[in-house]
């Protein structure tokens, strides 16, 4: 029954995405967002270095040199860090007011995708910093209870049982920024709709965050290193937008039970 459920959710999807291929647009701007985040931080890297290197350098020790150069590398760090949860939210946002337009029978222009940034882009930068703070917090707890998993079930079954562990816990997080644009939730309502969703149906968000997985790493791998940047970035990016699409389905069919 749920497998019947997703394929036509699947279907759909394919003829929404066939209809409005504006829906792809946020995989140029991540393309570009990408290679903008590679060049600030191997930029960055190198002339705070560089700039070390012609100020101070030459009166340190060897481990004050090497200690300078990780401060400096961790202040890249920070503040790539703190750029990269603003464009991922950006991208995420934007994508899902697109993708709920585009479903809704309505054109996903640059004017929907800008008002989805406008309007929950806040709500969706503190959802991330939230779960990022919480999985520090739990940090020596996860990783105890990690090496532990890995021993007992990720290597007698070769890693499968990593994989599974890994998809599942996406499938508990794959539609909270959905619920928190859609039904315009707050974070914490958002994070519980979506670990209701996953526990009632999951299922199909499994197989989802599976599928998303396996194919946008294939297309990447299939291009090889060089053909990977473009090519296998495009076609993994579009997979993932198609399934994110199947996943905003699959959302608002189980979610109040509405009629699709």
């Amino acid at each position: 029954m749920w497998f019947d459920l997703l394929m036509d959710d699947c279907k759909k999807t394919l003829l929404v995405s066939d209809k409005y291929h504006g829906v792809f647009f946020p995989v140029f701007l991540k393309l570009f967002m990408t290679l903008i985040m590679g060049i600030f931080f191997v930029g960055s890297a190198v002339a705070l270095i560089a700039s070390g290197a012609m100020t101070g350098f030459e009166n340190m020790e060897g481990f004050e040199i090497a200690m300078s150069i990780l401060k400096s590398l961790g202040l890249v760090g920070v503040i790539a860090y703190i750029l990269y949860l603003i464009l991922w939210a950006l991208i995420e946002v934007g994508s899902i007011n697109m993708i709920s337009a585009a479903f809704n029978d309505q054109k996903p222009s640059k004017s929907v995708f800008l008002q989805g940034i406008k309007t929950y882009l806040g709500k969706v930068i503190s959802g991330e910093l939230l779960i990022h703070f919480v999985l520090i917090i739990l940090s020596p707890v996860l990783l105890i209870g990690l090496i532990l998993y890995v021993v007992i079930i990720g290597i007698p079954t070769a890693g499968y049982g990593v994989i599974f562990l890994s998809v599942a816990v996406g499938a508990y997080f794959a539609t909270w920024t959905i619920a928190i644009v859609e039904d315009e939730m707050s974070v914490t309502e958002g994070l519980g709709a979506s670990f209701t969703l996953a526990r009632n149906h999951f299922k199909p968000l499994f197989v989802i965050v599976l599928s998303t997985s396996m194919l946008s790493q294939y297309v990447s791998w299939l291009f090889g290193p060089l053909g990977a940047v473009f090519a296998g970035w495009f076609l993994a990016g579009i997979v993932n937008i198609y399934f994110k699409m199947v996943t905003y389905r699959t959302y608002m069919r189980y979610t109040d039970e509405r009629a699709l």
